[in-house]
């Protein structure tokens, strides 16, 4: 009596996983060889800093403001709140996120109808070479209306590295 002479199916099966999982390998490190370095450099995960109030009433010309210092490094800061105009005429509205003094800004003007609200957001990248100030305030013409600054937040977000320039 004669064997036959062949594998069995699931012998070849995972043969054949065995050398795709082979060339796999193989291809992932002459891609990194091609690419300059045999280890992949890993990433610093980014810190995160959140502050938030979810209730300013805004009565004087300049709204209740926000200042915190951020230590050295590449950071993209959003700041966001609804605004909402408690009067019956429309009001100018204007809101500013600012680092390390104006080097770097982020300016955000809507019209506030009477009785009405609207969402504000702003955006700003900086890379802090020592430790260095966020500031955030809102503007309103002397003698409108209230405000009432809603949910608003400020989030700074220590990156590895920035790529700041214009398109």
């Amino acid at each position: 009596m004669t064997m036959p002479s062949t594998t069995p199916v699931r012998g070849r099966r995972s043969l054949r996983l065995s050398a795709l999982a082979a060339v796999a390998t193989t291809a992932v490190a002459a891609g990194a060889l091609l690419a300059g370095n045999a280890t992949s450099a890993e990433a610093v995960p980014p810190e995160v800093i959140s502050r938030w109030n979810n209730e300013l009433i805004h009565s004087n010309s300049i709204s209740p403001g926000f200042s915190m210092f951020l230590g050295t490094g590449a950071y993209t800061i959003s700041a966001k709140l609804t605004a909402q105009n408690t009067g019956s005429a429309a009001i100018s509205y204007t809101c500013l996120i600012s680092a390390a003094g104006g080097a770097d800004t982020d300016v955000a003007e809507v019209t506030l109808p009477p009785n009405s609200k609207q969402g504000v957001f702003l955006n700003v990248v900086h890379n802090f070479t020592s430790t260095g100030q966020l500031s955030f305030a809102c503007t309103k013409p002397a003698g409108t209306a209230q405000v009432r600054m809603q949910q608003v937040k400020i989030t700074a977000i220590k990156v590895n590295s920035l790529d700041n320039q214009p398109f």
